[in-house]
């Protein structure tokens, strides 16, 4: 049985093909197929120039191009193509012979074995045939759990590089955004260092500036203010600082009435000895017009300006911002709505009229000349104004950044003071902690002494009259005495302060 199966799968090898090998082919051989290929033949560097057809010339291949590859030898493939079936053939030899082996081995196992021997054998070899099956497929399970396993531990891996990834990338622009802020903040720090630097400095000058200017109050409390009117008059007046311009405006008023009322009164002096001459000629007298002036003088009004803004009587030069040598400009104001009598006015309106011709001027130069100046004191006065009331702001600044430092000081006081107050708290505290120990050394050193005495009195209770007994008593005596003072007079802890 065994030797039919033995012969059964058992191959002869073939022998090799006898007589001298063919000769080689002038052309190559078709390539046989097969899957293997075989080993690349080195190529020769001998480069032959190329046959050359009838009619043409070598130089004409020059035009080709140099990476063709070269012409494959028959003869050399026909060695390899020969070396490789020798070498296939071998290996089917050395095949058969190792299975033949195998035959033979088992053949001898089982030589001189009965068949219930093959058959327990045979059964042996199936039981761990299967065995070796379950093993394998628990294996195989096993494989595929680890293989299962290791993919999952992969994803989570690549789960878990990409989740660092990410939080890299974050983690980048939230550093790059960092070190952006980090800038951002180092420029704002020292942009308002510059700031709180060069608001010092201006701090510093406008405080110098007010001391200055407050020197210069205190020493000249008087100026000399200028008040112009274009077609009457230009005065110089001095005045305090703190005094009312209401005193002021009288004095102009007064002084232009004044001088009007001489004018007039020339005037009408010249008119009522002409109108006398009259009279006595035609015999007929007007009436006296003495009351005219009164009249007019007491109507006289002015309206006064300072940088543009018209003056309120009730202010001071120092509200209104005034300096030495100001200019106020002074425009009369003419009341038109009276009907004035017809009686004697002839002679007013001709003085009027001869007055305005005085003052007025016809060369359009000297007008715009005019025009010019009271445009540039309008606004010089204005600027003057401006200068002065941001002058006013830089004070009430000052005056706030002072109250803010007030306040900082005040905090700083409030600060110290309390901490002041907690270092005196904290050393009391110890203070008494300390007596806490010591009383509590001296209550157990009482008790010990206690225990002490009791004992003593219980061997002297043996023998109360005896000389040792009396001493003890008197030792106790001077012992309650000292502790009875000490309790009297406690020490103090220290203050807070």
């Amino acid at each position: 049985m065994n030797g039919a199966a033995v012969q059964a799968n058992g191959r002869t090898a073939k022998p090799p093909p006898a007589g001298p090998a063919p000769p080689a082919p002038a052309s190559a051989p078709p390539v046989p197929p097969n899957h293997t290929h075989p080993p690349q033949q080195p190529r020769s560097n001998t480069h032959g120039p190329p046959p050359t057809a009838n009619g043409t010339h070598g130089h004409a291949q020059k035009g080709k191009k140099k990476n063709e590859p070269a012409p494959v030898d028959p003869a050399a493939m026909y060695e390899s193509l020969k070396n490789r079936i020798a070498a296939l053939e071998e290996e089917e030899v050395h095949e058969e012979e190792e299975e033949r082996k195998f035959a033979e081995e088992a053949q001898k196992s089982v030589k001189g074995m009965g068949e219930n021997a093959i058959h327990a054998k045979y059964i042996e070899l199936f039981a761990e045939l299967k065995r070796m099956e379950r093993d394998h497929a628990k294996e195989k399970q096993k494989l595929v759990k680890d293989k299962d396993a290791a993919k999952s531990q992969l994803t989570k891996a690549n789960q878990t590089k990409t989740k660092m990834e990410n939080l890299a990338r974050e983690l980048q622009k939230d550093n790059k955004k960092l070190r952006e802020d980090s800038k951002r903040l180092a420029q704002c720090v020292e942009d308002a260092q510059e700031e709180i630097a060069q608001m010092k400095s201006d701090m510093a000058k406008r405080a110098e500036k007010a001391k200055l200017q407050d020197v210069k109050y205190r020493e000249m409390p008087d100026i000399v203010v200028k008040v112009v009117c274009r077609y009457r008059a230009e005065l110089f007046f001095k005045i305090s600082r703190k005094t009312k311009l209401s005193r002021l405006f009288n004095a102009w008023t007064d002084r232009m009435e004044t001088s009007t009322s001489k004018k007039v009164e020339s005037v009408k002096a010249g008119t009522s000895a002409g109108s006398a001459s009259n009279a006595q000629v035609n015999g007929t007298a007007k009436p006296d017009g003495n009351a005219a002036p009164s009249s007019h003088a007491s109507s006289m009004q002015f309206i006064f300006s300072y940088g543009g803004r018209m003056l309120e009587a009730d202010q001071t030069p120092e509200e209104a911002g005034m300096e030495d040598g100001d200019e106020i400009y002074a425009v009369e104001l003419m009341d038109l709505t009276d009907a004035p009598d017809t009686d004697g006015l002839d002679d007013r309106v001709e003085s009027r009229r001869q007055k305005l011709k005085k003052n007025w001027t016809d060369n359009p130069r000297e007008a715009r000349r005019a025009l010019e100046d009271m445009f540039d004191i309008v606004v010089r006065e204005r600027l003057k104004e401006v200068l002065r009331q941001y002058e006013l702001r830089e004070r009430h600044f000052e005056c706030v950044i002072r109250s803010k430092e007030l306040e900082v000081l005040l905090s700083r006081a409030r600060a110290a003071e309390q901490k002041q107050v907690a270092e005196g708290e904290k050393a009391r505290a110890e203070f008494l902690e300390e007596q806490k120990r010591q009383m509590a050394k001296e209550l157990e050193s009482a008790h010990e002494g206690q225990n002490m005495l009791i004992d003593k009195l219980i061997s002297c209770c043996t023998d109360p009259q005896s000389e040792r007994t009396q001493r003890i008593f008197a030792s106790l005596r001077e012992e309650l005495e000292r502790r009875r003072a000490a309790a009297a007079h406690p020490p103090e802890p220290p203050s807070g302060d």
